[in-house]
């Protein structure tokens, strides 16, 4: 029996389609800001309810119905009582969701157990908002390649096999570019059955195969550096290929196929192909087959991949000196910045001497908001600040 379905998902949205503020405070803060941009709060509310009151007239208890036709169940002006009932009701169905999230978590850890090592590793990240890239099949054997790009795994291409596949069941077969939203794994008397939840289009897919496997690849550390700075566009193919490390095998990975870099000392070497740039295009030719890909839309250092993961931040967890701590704190280089709070928050009763005055120095701003909000709880729990320093940064602290 599977926890994650489609029908779940849908509940859960349904159920927090319309948000609303939880206490007179938050009511007064939303009140003042319309005021202040000129808004009239009144009226945006009721097309805000508008737009998923049908949708929300099928979940809805029939105790807040009156309030969905009258239109006052986002208005400020709705009885507390029922705004708590209201709270509570959206409160748990999140936490009945969560509950089956949960579940579905335990599944995949219980069956993950006994399949090989790779695909152990696949699942000790979130596949959440990752892509599908390719689908291939060869007889009974499924190849899906996934692109993490927009997810929360190192791994930036998955390439999961499923073998002998048994059934398949979908509500909209599987497209390249669908995203995954929730997935769960299950041991069977046959090997294990898969599931996903997928978005754009929405789809429920499951299935079932006697073995499973699983192949990944890394984005080497320049091209995130590259990524996170903006800069992709302003290094050509040859200068960004001289700067990589020599250590990792590297892997040409298109939209279409997967071929093993010989060498970078003459541009880009294939094992079994050959690439080859022209002016708005990349051609990439494997047994024969051509395949091109517009400059326009791809860019060809984001084809290549490695099979070892480099930390393209790992020097933000080298250690900075005591002596340098308050000026890297407080100063414009964002690396010795992150690198000093790193240091402050690992030893704070040592350098409590330190974290106080930096504190009293330090500037709120929207950027740094939330990160200042998580090393002040975090010294506070410690221990270690002064009352001017609580004082002003009360309203961080979660006592």
């Amino acid at each position: 029996m599977w926890n994650l379905t489609k029908e779940a998902k849908i509940r859960f949205q349904q159920c927090n389609l319309l948000p609303i503020p939880e206490t007179d405070e938050e009511w007064e803060a939303v009140i003042r800001d319309a005021e202040e941009e000129g808004e009239d709060i009144k009226q945006r509310l009721k097309e805000e309810l508008e737009e998923v009151k049908e949708e929300l007239l099928q979940v809805l208890p029939e105790k807040f119905i009156p309030n969905v036709l009258d239109g006052t169940l986002n208005q400020p002006t709705l009885p507390k009582a029922i705004r708590s009932d209201y709270l509570n009701w959206v409160r748990e169905a999140s936490e009945e969701f969560e509950n089956i999230l949960d579940l579905a978590h335990k599944q995949t850890e219980d069956a993950v157990a006994e399949l090989p090592k790779a695909v152990k590793e696949v699942f000790e990240d979130s596949l959440h908002d990752s892509t599908i890239q390719r689908i291939t099949w060869e007889d009974d054997v499924l190849h899906l390649y996934i692109n993490t790009d927009g997810g929360f795994s190192t791994k930036a291409i998955i390439h999961l096999i499923f073998i002998n596949v048994l059934t398949e069941m979908t509500d909209s077969p599987l497209e390249v570019g669908q995203w995954f939203i929730y997935d769960e794994l299950q041991k069977t008397r046959e090997g294990f059955a898969f599931r996903v939840l997928f978005e754009s289009p929405e789809a429920e897919w499951t299935i079932t195969m006697k073995k499973m496997d699983a192949v990944y690849y890394y984005r080497p550390s320049l091209y995130t550096k590259l990524r996170d700075e903006d800069k992709l566009e302003e290094i050509s193919v040859n200068q960004y290929v001289s700067q990589l490390d020599t250590e990792p095998n590297y892997w040409l990975i298109t939209p279409d196929v997967t071929c093993p870099i010989r060498s970078f000392e003459n541009g880009i070497s294939l094992e079994n192909g050959e690439i080859n740039f022209d002016s708005d295009e990349i051609e990439v030719v494997v047994e024969g087959e051509r395949f091109t890909y517009g400059l326009e839309t791809y860019e060809p250092i984001s084809f290549i991949y490695s099979d070892v993961y480099e930390d393209p931040y790992a020097s933000f967890n080298e250690a900075l000196p005591i002596d340098e701590l308050e000026e890297a704190a407080l100063g414009d280089d964002l690396e010795l910045q992150v690198r000093a709070w790193n240091t402050m928050y690992e030893n704070p009763t040592e350098l409590a001497d330190v974290i106080n005055p930096v504190l009293l120095k330090a500037e709120i701003t929207e950027e740094n908001e939330m990160a200042m909000g998580v090393y002040i709880n975090h010294f506070y729990n410690e221990g270690i600040l002064q009352d001017d320093v609580v004082e002003k940064y009360c309203r961080f602290i979660e006592m």
